[in-house]
């Protein structure tokens, strides 16, 4: 037990190593320009957000969209799981085995979501090109 607990702490710090830098970055970038960059993202993307009625198309897309990311954020965290059991593994051929056991269902979780994702882009534009 004391083992794992060590592990993690490794690689909490570990992480947390690798992480500096970037929130150094951010930080840095948002102290200087003093607004955080809000009115150029208005600027940029304030015809592409709808203040009045949203088609069906248009809402249905976001939501496909919101489910996909989301969906794409639990493959992300699968792999890291998988890999830090294979990491903790200590040469025990079944946590090996289990560990690639979840890159393997997550990676065909990945692909029956693209295929998923590549049908309903398919179906989709044939809907749309067909009431034009």
């Amino acid at each position: 037990m004391k083992n794992i607990f060590y592990n993690i702490a490794v690689f909490l710090v570990i992480v947390s190593f690798c992480l500096m830098p970037a929130i150094g970055l951010i930080s840095s970038t948002v102290a200087v320009e003093g607004n955080y960059g809000l009115d150029d993202t208005s600027k940029q993307f304030g015809d592409k957000i709808p203040t009045e009625n949203v088609s069906v198309a248009s809402f249905v897309g976001r939501i496909i969209n919101v489910v996909l990311s989301f969906l794409g954020i639990i493959f992300l965290i699968l792999i890291i799981y998988g890999g830090f059991m294979w990491m903790t593994a200590g040469g025990k051929e079944e946590k090996v085995q289990k560990a690639i056991q979840i890159f393997t269902n997550a990676s065909f979780g990945l692909l029956i979501v693209i295929a998923a994702y590549l049908i309903t882009r398919f179906i989709g534009n044939a809907i749309i090109s067909s009431l034009r």
